[in-house]
């Protein structure tokens, strides 16, 4: 490379500056490209043993549910199959012509049909209470809508929707369970009569549920199908026809649209029809080609179009009048002082759908995620990063941790770095993390957490930080660990560890239910300590052991200390009481390279790792890389 230069001596300059920086380069390429052909023989290794490679975990996250349920194609065509099914049921399909728009209004229809559902799967459990009463309100006059029916009807939407991403072919078995669960979960809250009634919760429990209901003639369903649609695509083309003349500019959202109607077109038929019928759709095959990158990497790179926001905005560019009816559903089922979400105001510029809301006391929407270079290469790489050390884990000869123990430090310290506005913002990150973790570590065979969120020493801190934090845990265990919401943890047993008594009542109140109602809850087990303190902890259980040590041998104090041992102490641990197996292993976030006396006991020969980012930072590649670590240790227990 040749440099004009006018200065004497400038060219020995650029000369001298360019080779530490063509140096650097070099270093940093093979750097790369040795871990990416590490990476990629692991990877080839990995298939040939059988195993098989795993991009996403076996248990979704809140962020992975929401990602399903936010996809515009899948929920059109989610109905339509649930139309065509509820039309091959002869009662339901008397009700569905005399008392809806079906006939008359199809788009109107299909409009309050998925506004319905999008606040269905985003409501926590006070907003659903408000659902139901609508839903009862709604159906109140139609005698036929009882338990029966309305389980028919749910159970029609959430087979479309699992089969809708079955066609697609991504989402794994678990995850259209967990679809399936929150729309049927509805079935029996409509009535308080019926709560102690079962529904089916599982894809293949619904699908022998409708087989018993209606034939599933594919002929027969692809002629329900047209009728289903047919008003609807003769609806489309005179608003197209008329728009278009009136407004050229318009077209590109018509051209959209009408895309959007052959994939969901061939979507449908491809569920209700696919030996017969002969329309595949080339749209849907392109969207099966590009379906692995928009499913793996939803938030920063699938097409805002595809998501529901994205479908509601061409919607509504097409022809604005159809925004009323999800203004009626919103104001019909939260009143007239409610407001539609932004974001399905119209037509929406953001490349990405908006992440789902905790529903924790006075919480903020959750900020957006945009496609630049930066988030979606970031995201490329976590999602590699990811699959490398689930190979790696995978194919260790060491075990996973039995119980792992987590300290979740730096919520403030990351709401003051990232300038969240307050402390309890943080917090609130750190709840939304908390979800995430559960998800990572249930899929990698963990069975046990027992995570620190709040100890005896920081209940030193002001009320002012004290009191939200209190109602926001609140909210959290109500909500993810007794709710009936879609973001409910399943199969989870929840037990707090601590002093309880220096919680508040209102929090001890909501604790004690939570408890109960997960009791037979029993393939996984979370606990979390609230005023804890290794201290304490083992001062209780010294108590407790010599006072157990002196009524079994019926002696006095100083008799029973004579043989006291310390597995009399260890048998009255928080975790030991519980009928849980020791923590064996310890994870700390903040890059703190401490325990504090978190299980101040069992840490003697439990493993540890320390990370550097703060907890709501944390993420999966980082929790992977380091059970990777405690997994491949060798654990000699002193001999």
């Amino acid at each position: 490379m040749t440099l004009a230069c006018t200065e004497p001596g400038a060219s020995s300059i650029f000369q001298v500056c360019w080779v530490p920086v063509g140096v650097i380069a070099v270093v940093v390429s093979v750097y790369a490209f040795l871990h990416l052909f590490r990476f990629l023989q692991l990877l080839r290794t990995h298939i040939s043993s059988g195993k098989g490679i795993t991009w996403r975990n076996k248990y979704p996250s809140l962020e992975d549910l929401h990602a399903l349920f936010d996809r515009g194609d899948v929920m059109v065509a989610a109905v339509l199959v649930a139309s065509t099914l509820q039309l091959a049921h002869g009662d339901v399909a008397k009700v569905l012509e005399a008392h809806s728009m079906f006939k008359t209004d199809p788009w109107r229809r299909l409009v309050r049909t998925l506004t319905f559902i999008s606040i269905t799967v985003r409501a926590n459990s006070a907003q659903r209470s408000q659902i139901v009463a609508w839903l009862n309100r709604l159906h109140g006059n139609i005698r036929l809508f009882e338990f029966e029916t309305n389980t028919f009807v749910l159970a029609t939407i959430s087979y479309g929707l699992a089969c809708a991403h079955q066609v697609l072919g991504c989402a794994n078995d678990v995850e259209l369970d967990v679809m399936v669960s929150a729309i049927m979960n509805m079935a029996n809250k409509l009535n308080p009569e019926d709560r102690l009634k079962s529904v089916p919760t599982s894809l293949s429990a619904v699908e022998q549920f409708l087989s018993k209901q209606i034939s599933f003639d594919p002929v027969q369903l692809q002629k329900l199908f047209e009728v289903a649609t047919g008003n609807a695509a003769q609806l489309l083309n005179k608003r197209s026809s008329n728009r278009m003349s009136a407004d050229f500019g318009k077209s590109l959202s018509w051209i959209q649209l009408s895309l959007y109607a052959s994939l969901c077109r061939a979507m449908s038929l491809r569920i209700l029809a696919p030996k017969t019928s002969s329309d595949c759709g080339l749209v849907l095959n392109l969207a099966r080609t590009f379906q692995p990158l928009w499913y793996h990497l939803h938030y920063t790179a699938c097409p805002h179009i595809l998501t529901l926001d994205g479908f509601f905005g061409v919607l509504f560019d097409c022809d604005p009048s159809l925004q009323i009816p999800m203004n009626e559903v919103y104001h019909e089922i939260f009143g007239g002082q409610s407001s539609v979400p932004s974001a399905q105001r119209g037509p929406g510029r953001s490349m990405t759908a908006h992440l789902p809301q905790l529903p924790l006391a006075g919480a903020s929407p959750a900020p957006e995620r945009h496609l630049t270079p930066s988030s979606f290469l970031g995201n490329v790489r976590e999602h590699f990063m990811c699959a490398y050390f689930r190979a790696r884990l995978a194919g260790s000869s060491g075990r996973v941790p039995q119980h792992l123990g987590v300290i979740m430090d730096g919520n403030r310290r990351y709401s003051r770095q990232n300038r969240l506005g307050s402390v309890i913002e943080g917090h609130r990150m750190g709840a939304r993390k908390l979800l995430q973790f559960m998800s990572w570590s249930f899929s990698v065979g963990i069975h046990n957490l027992t995570l620190w969120a709040l100890s005896d020493d920081n209940l030193k801190r002001g009320r002012q930080e004290l009191d939200p934090l209190f109602a926001m845990m609140a909210d959290f265990i109500r909500e993810i660990m007794m709710g009936d919401t879609p973001i409910s943890v399943l199969e989870v047993r929840f037990r707090v560890v601590g002093d309880r008594s220096l919680l508040p009542a209102k929090l001890n109140g909501v604790i004690d239910a939570a408890e109960k109602a997960t009791q037979g809850n029993k393939r996984f087990n979370m606990q979390l300590a609230l005023g804890y303190g290794g201290q304490s902890e083992v001062v209780r259980a010294v108590k407790l052991a010599v006072k157990t040590h002196a009524l079994e041998q019926s002696t006095t104090i100083e008799e029973a200390l004579s043989n006291f041992t310390a597995k009399d102490v260890s048998k009255h641990t928080y975790t030991s009481e519980l009928g849980l197996p020791p923590i064996d292993a310890i994870l700390r976030t903040s890059g703190e390279n401490r325990l504090s006396g978190f299980a101040l006991w069992e840490s003697q020969a439990a493993e540890i790792s320390f990370v550097k980012p703060n907890w709501p930072g944390m993420t999966q590649s980082t929790f992977l890389q380091s059970i990777v670590s405690l997994s491949e240790r060798n654990r000699r227990h002193g001999a």
